[in-house]
């Protein structure tokens, strides 16, 4: 008769699948990466464009509320109809709240985090 002959997984076969399966996940986890910082971006630039103009409405409303609009922009926000959540357009996609200031009669809307993430990728 012959003997069945039982080929067992070697440690070294074990160590590489291992490490196989690290690597694919560390590219993953990469990609994951990079698409969160995308869309938090995407919301950023989304929720400023929408800030800006439900301001520029409210002053084209009440001219005289541009004097004091980048201090008591968020009670504005607030009060919106035009919106469902406004917390959602106080802050940015990373938690910082707006910075709001008027210029030159102008309504401008910046985000820190925003514009360091778009450094960030002009760079690369």
């Amino acid at each position: 008769m012959y003997k069945v002959r039982r080929r067992f997984i070697t440690l070294m076969e074990i160590i590489i699948v291992i490490a196989l399966i690290a690597i694919i996940m560390s590219v993953i986890v990469l990609n994951y990466q990079g698409s969160l910082e995308k869309g938090k971006a995407f919301k950023t630039k989304t929720a400023m464009e929408r800030v800006e103009t439900i301001l520029n409405l409210r002053v084209a409303e009440d001219p005289k509320s541009i004097e004091n609009i980048d201090s008591s922009w968020d009670k504005y926000i607030i009060e919106s109809p035009l919106i469902k959540n406004p917390n959602d357009f106080i802050n940015d996609a990373w938690g910082k709240r707006f910075d709001v200031e008027v210029k030159d009669g102008v309504i401008r809307v910046s985000s820190t985090n925003y514009e360091d993430y778009e450094k960030k990728a002009g760079g690369k």
